[in-house]
Formats: structure tokens, sequence, C-alpha cells
């Protein structure tokens, strides 16, 4: 569609769940909702901002619910951290990273983090993937500076000051570097990462328990273990989004897809055996159920394979707007 021109009627084939999404902020119908946008060109909100092509449906069932729930948090007026897990190659990068821009066009203080963002600089980097079966340079539990994250997190609730250092994963010939900082004073932050969320359920998982290597087993125990220091994270978080894939394997042809856009944007290129490399981290690292199943999840959003969404599920921890609204 062009860009230019905005959309006044929501797309067609609602994914169910979605009013109940609303309601979850005051709103009484999807119409009504829909008209708060169509001011500000609906769909095509800060559209140029997408670094990657997106669809009406992933901007308007997904992008903009995700900004009302940012308004929501603003009006309540207290420092809000919202949280997005999905698995590698979904999007939620380029959703937050666009949340983030539309924000900033409407002239609301949000900021977007990444657990990407608190990679360990390089030395440090090198010496906690050294040796993992899979040969991935990044991702694993154990590759995240977390007293840091929580340290920026802590001194932005107590100053309105978020200083957090970036991630450049096109460093070093792919492997990636810290370069530099940023600082702001938000209202919102926005924190994504790939298994964010993530806590140790109590039955034993058994899903290609039988297929992995001593060594693989021997690198899962390790991730398992060091998922605890990652739970102080997760309690910081206000609210979490599950953006699930109907299948782990998903992650697969969406990490490739990602890999070829960045591969288009910074020269990057990368080998057919890293990336299945990585994709058989996704699924060996950590038990797969654990991934599809957060405890802590407000919202999920089921995604078919080519990402559209298949139905929304709002959890007992969505925060209600009952005591804030975000219409009047």
């Amino acid at each position: 569609m062009d860009p230019d021109n905005r959309v006044d009627s929501v797309p067609q084939d609602v994914p169910v769940g979605f009013e109940r999404l609303l309601a979850s902020f005051d709103w009484s119908n999807v119409e009504d909702w829909w008209n708060r946008w169509v001011p500000h060109g609906g769909v095509t909100l800060a559209r140029h901002h997408w670094s990657a092509p997106v669809v009406d449906g992933w901007i308007a069932f997904v992008g903009l619910p995700l900004l009302s729930r940012v308004e929501l948090a603003l009006h309540q007026g207290a420092c809000v951290v919202l949280g997005v897990s999905a698995l590698p190659g979904c999007g939620k990068s380029t959703l937050c990273s666009w949340v983030k821009s539309a924000s900033q066009h409407l002239g609301w203080p949000v900021e977007h983090l990444s657990l990407d963002d608190f990679y360990w600089p390089a030395e440090q980097l090198e010496k906690s993937m050294r040796g993992n079966p899979w040969s991935v340079p990044r991702a694993l539990p154990g590759s995240h500076d977390i007293d840091g994250l929580v340290q920026s997190l802590a001194t932005w609730k107590e100053t309105g000051l978020i200083t957090a250092p970036r991630f450049d994963k096109s460093l070093r010939n792919g492997r990636g570097d810290r370069c530099g900082s940023s600082s702001s004073r938000p209202k919102v932050v926005l924190i994504e990462g790939w298994f964010l969320g993530v806590s140790p359920l109590p039955s034993i998982e058994t899903e290609i328990l039988e297929g992995l290597s001593e060594h693989e087993l021997a690198w899962r125990s390790r991730a398992v273990s060091l998922l605890a220091d990652y739970q102080q994270v997760w309690t910081l978080l206000d609210d979490l989004w599950h953006l699930r894939a109907v299948r782990n394997d998903q992650s697969s042809r969406w990490k490739q897809q990602q890999l070829a856009t960045l591969e288009q944007q910074s020269g990057v290129g990368y080998r057919s055996s890293e990336l299945a490399d990585f994709n058989r981290m996704v699924l060996a690292a950590l038990p797969p159920s654990w991934l599809r199943m957060l405890p802590l999840s407000s919202v999920v959003i089921d995604l078919t394979e080519s990402r559209d969404v298949r139905e929304i599920h709002v959890m007992d921890r969505q925060l209600s707007a009952s005591s804030s609204s975000a219409t009047g």
C-alpha cells in the first residue's frame, strides 16, 4: 500500500482474542480503538521507520496494540518496563524499534533496549561462550551483563535517567562487540530478548533430549543453571508480551530471513553452517517447552509460520486500565 495514504478502517480478519486485549486497555470495541489511531495514519504511522518489510496486519494487531499499552503506561505516570519475548528472527527488535519511533512521533518518552545490548564486551563475551557445542559467539544465558542491566533499570527508576551500552552485531566479522552507549529520560522502557521471561518449569523436559549429545547436555545444564541469574530482571517487568511461534522450529526460517536483511544492510554475510548451528542452539540450549510457556506472560500472541496473528491470549497478569483510562 502507499505509505502516504492512511487507512480509515481496521484491516480484515481480526484475530481471536483481539477484542479482549483492547478491553484490557479500556476500549469497548475495535472501531473506537481504531478511530483513535486514524488521525495519526493508522497502519501508516511512522511506516518508514520499519527496517524490514511489514504487512498491515502486523501493525494493526501487534504494533498498534503495543503502542496502546505504552499509552496506558504513560497515563499511569510511573516508570514502566514492558517486555517482549519471541524466538530469534520473529521481528521483536524491529517491532520495539518501531514503537520507539512512533512514540517519538507522538511526543512520548519511550526507550527501547534489548538483552543483546548487555552482551559482555568482546573479551568477556568470548570467554563466556568458549567451547559451546554450537560455536555460537553469543545469545546463550551467561553472555549478558545481568548486574549491569539491573543497575541501569534501578538507576532509571531512581533518577529518571537510563544509560545503557549498545551492541553492534556486525563488528568483529559478525561476532559483535559493544559500540558506545545511550542515555535518555523515558517514562516507558521496552526490553526484548529471545528467552526473556523464560523460567524453569517443574515438569522434567524430555523434548529432543534423547537427540542431544553429551556435550549439548552439559551446555544445556549450564544454560539452565545460569538462567537463575536472569530471574532478577524478569521481576522488574511490569508486563511481558510473548510473541509465540506455533512451533519452535519456525525460528529457523525467520532467522534466515533476518540474516539476509542484515547482510543487505551491513554487508556482513553468514555461512549456512553458522545458521544451522544457531538454529540447533535455539532448539537445544533450553528446554523447548520452557520457551513456549512463560509463567510471567501477560499477553500471548500466537503466530503462524508466515508471522500472521492466529490468536491472542490475555493472561491474568495483564494490567487493567480501569484505574487510569487511556481514552479520556
